[in-house]
């Protein structure tokens, strides 16, 4: 059987050149990130137009879906002996679309925002030393 001997340490040095390539690289990554998002927005549009216009729909929606419902049947006035049968679905539906216009005015202030790029500073712990 062999004597024990004493266990073998290693230590790695990592040169602070390698921090420093690391925080550029970094760098460039979200430098090339910000471009293709900025041509993102140019197709498609930021968040704040494609949420005014996704708000646009729905109140188009809602005014379609009020001018659908019918003002009134006398058949059905007959049968039931109520008036206005229809009054409650027609309430709803206007107060519908009158938040559906809210929330579209609402989507139109914020189109001109666009949100900004996350580009970080250097860490200090890679700051090159001139």
């Amino acid at each position: 059987m062999p004597a024990p001997t004493a266990p073998t340490t290693y230590r790695s040095m990592v040169p602070l050149e390698s921090y420093q390539d690391l925080a550029e690289s970094m760098k460039r990554t979200e430098e090339e990130t910000a471009k293709i998002q900025e041509q993102r927005y140019q197709e498609v549009g930021t968040p704040a137009e494609l949420g005014a216009r996704q708000a646009g729909r729905r109140a188009v929606e809602a005014a379609a879906y009020l001018s659908s419902i019918p003002s009134g049947d006398k058949a059905i006035e007959k049968e039931t002996g109520k008036t206005g049968v229809y009054q409650p679905v027609q309430q709803a539906a206007q107060q519908q679309l009158s938040e559906a216009q809210k929330e579209y005015a609402e989507a139109l202030k914020k189109v001109g925002q666009k949100p900004t790029p996350t580009i970080s500073d250097t860490p200090s712990w890679a700051q090159r030393t001139k």
